[in-house]
């Protein structure tokens, strides 16, 4: 019998209704037909959530302390200077499992009350999260909130509630995957005047073989297992459909450049999904996946048309990882 991580017996968690069951089972049937299917859908289940993490700790920059991770540190620190005594509220919005929202409470200078909220859809992730946040530079965790960032904005205010202090927002690894505006639109629910935003983005280096580098950190065994996990839940067996990763011709609003992943149906498919039945021709692909690469110029673009004020933009030493902190007016 496995073992019981250490922490509370249990957590208070808030279930926002974009992620019901049954709005997700509709999502996932509609992708499917329609050929592009929702990034949440590869972090549901507790297998995706782990090989999720697996991939993070081996090909992420954001993970690396030698590159990204001295982006996160500057802006970390850049935030603790600006805080008082009246305390700090971190709420982390995608939060995963909770690695970059960790570092920076324990970044923190001594101060007033620490708070932490971690946000995510998925509930596996969201509860590593709040074992890591919890207690974390003298923090104290409030209620975590599943929810789908796109869907539930209007709602945030109240599900993530008050708590002292400063509310400091991490919008980390969201921006790639989603888009911007949208991820931004869940973070301006929240702002209040004072209030800072720290938003990450993955970059396109410079080179013209940039983008040919990058796309081997997604093109690669673990990233394919990470991907099929949704498939095998959708009864596709291996021997019917194959999976593709390379560049995608539509970045995106915003974004320089972007990797796709698809699902390419060798025979034709018949799905008896939870929703419904999907048909999935021969040879008609399915995107599984969106990955966009941003320019800190076009990061700071984003901050600026959020009505926003940019304190600081950090760049990794490999120009793979941008973090930028901005200030609510």
């Amino acid at each position: 019998m496995a073992s019981i991580p250490e922490g509370p017996p249990f957590i208070d968690v808030c279930v926002h209704r974009s992620v019901h069951p049954a709005v997700v089972a509709a999502e996932l049937r509609d992708g499917l037909a329609d050929g592009v299917v929702a990034t949440r859908q590869h972090y549901l289940s507790a297998c995706q959530a782990r090989r999720w993490r697996q991939i993070a700790l081996a090909f992420s920059p954001a993970r690396d302390e030698g590159d990204g991770l001295a982006a996160y540190d500057a802006v970390n620190a850049a935030i603790g200077a600006r805080l008082d005594e009246a305390g700090v509220h971190v709420i982390g919005l995608g939060c995963a499992d909770g690695a970059k929202e960790r570092r920076l409470l324990e970044s923190l200078p001594p101060g007033g009350p620490v708070t932490a909220t971690p946000v995510d859809v998925s509930l596996p992730l969201l509860q590593v999260a709040a074992d890591a946040l919890d207690g974390a530079g003298g923090a104290l965790l409030r209620r975590p909130v599943v929810c789908d960032l796109g869907l539930a904005a209007e709602d945030l205010p109240k599900m993530v509630g008050e708590a002292p202090g400063t509310r400091v927002i991490t919008l980390y690894g969201m921006i790639p995957g989603m888009e911007a505006f949208a991820a931004i639109a869940a973070a301006l629910a929240l702002l209040r005047s004072g209030d800072m935003l720290a938003v990450s983005a993955n970059l396109l280096p410079a080179g013209d073989d940039a983008l040919e580098r990058i796309a081997a950190q997604y093109d690669n065994e673990p990233t394919r297992e990470w991907l099929w996990a949704l498939c095998d839940d959708a009864g596709i067996e291996r021997g019917q459909a194959s999976i593709t990763i390379g560049a995608l011709e539509d970045a995106g609003a915003g974004a320089q450049a972007a990797i796709g992943a698809w699902l390419e149906p060798s025979v034709d498919l018949q799905l008896e999904l939870e929703a419904g039945t999907a048909s999935l021709p021969a040879g008609k692909p399915i995107r599984l996946l969106r990955s966009a690469r941003h320019t800190p110029a076009g990061l700071e673009a984003i901050i600026i048309a959020a009505g926003l004020e940019l304190l600081a933009l950090e760049v990794s030493p490999s120009g793979e990882e941008g973090v930028a902190l901005a200030l609510c007016p």
